[in-house]
């Protein structure tokens, strides 16, 4: 694009293109980084330093390697100690621990939720202490 182009275009013209070359240049960057590290994975094998080299060249480190993902912040869909049914067929309960069933699994798929029981009260009268009145 030439500047006499942009010369001609408005305000909110102007910003739209920069906003769209800020996109497209994070765009490249990421994919830059990423075949950096795939580059530096395969030579990790052969000779650190290559692999060192190669993630220096964008900015990045032999720990961005090995870097986990960021938690997306949602707290989880089930909290363990609580019942929860399917919403059809009564009979089926999972009470959130180890693996999700399968019936769970189906419904999450078609965009469903099981339905949370409510929790039941703890039934301490039998160890309360019996009150003297009189």
């Amino acid at each position: 694009m030439k500047l006499d182009t942009l010369d001609g275009l408005s305000d909110d013209e102007l910003r739209t293109v920069i906003a769209g070359a800020n996109e497209l240049l994070k765009a490249h960057d990421e994919e830059r980084k990423a075949k950096a590290l795939a580059d530096a994975r395969a030579l990790k094998a052969k000779a650190l330093t290559d692999a060192r080299a190669v993630l220096a060249s964008v900015g990045l480190s032999l720990k961005d390697m090995s870097a986990k993902k960021p938690r997306s912040g949602k707290p989880p869909a089930y909290h363990i100690g609580r019942n929860y049914q399917h919403p059809a067929n009564k009979t089926l309960t999972w009470n959130a621990k180890g693996k999700k069933p399968a019936w769970l699994a189906a419904i999450e798929a078609e965009g469903g939720k099981a339905i949370e029981l409510p929790m039941e009260p703890a039934n301490d009268s039998a160890n309360a202490p019996v009150r003297k009145t009189g």
